[in-house]
């Protein structure tokens, strides 16, 4: 199977995001022989998915709805990236959220989701800050498709850091920790 990531685009936003992660990805992974394909159709989000009280999606119900939408596909890996604030479980929202590959359902492939609202400036009322917004969504984009390589959250200074805060996600490097990229290969090569 060819090591493709599809990212996948759920709800509506500016394709143009896609676009730059796609080829920001496309570095970042090079070494691992990954690459990147944006999937054509749009999944759209659904009241079903939205929780009222909370005013907020639930990222579990939409990872769910991205690996059965694409159950079919023989995919290595889903990356959805939606405009929409989220949370899972008891968590006041959370920036991404990605399936365990050690409990694959079925058929269905891989997924992981983020959300890029949390992430602009516009957020929290303060001035658009592009650079910052694009750095922001691709670590994020990175850690989410780690714990699809059975990476877990880490100590080191490391892209593998969990994010409480913006701030936290602003503080950690875009790279893996030498034993999180050694983890990463190790997992790559036992796939082939």
């Amino acid at each position: 199977m060819q090591r493709i990531v599809y990212l996948q685009q759920i709800g509506d936003f500016n394709e143009s995001i896609l676009l730059r992660l796609k080829n920001q990805l496309i570095g970042e992974f090079k070494e691992f022989d990954i690459s990147f394909e944006i999937v054509k159709d749009e999944i759209p989000l659904e009241e079903s998915d939205y929780d009222s009280t909370r005013r907020q999606y639930n990222a579990t119900s939409i990872l769910n709805k991205i690996a059965y939408h694409l159950q079919e596909k023989q995919y290595f890996r889903i990356l959805g990236i939606l405009n929409e604030d989220i949370f899972s479980g008891s968590l006041n929202f959370v920036f991404g959220l990605a399936m365990n590959p050690n409990v694959k359902i079925l058929s269905f492939p891989i997924a992981a989701l983020i959300s890029i609202t949390r992430l602009r400036e516009d957020f929290y009322r303060r001035p658009t800050n592009n650079a910052l917004f694009e750095l922001r969504v691709l670590k994020e984009a990175i850690h989410e498709l780690g714990h699809t390589f059975r990476l877990k959250h880490c100590n080191n200074y490391c892209i593998m850091k969990f994010s409480n805060s913006l701030r936290d996600t602003d503080n950690k490097p875009k790279k893996f920790c030498e034993s999180c990229h050694n983890k990463l290969k190790s997992y790559l090569n036992h796939l082939e």
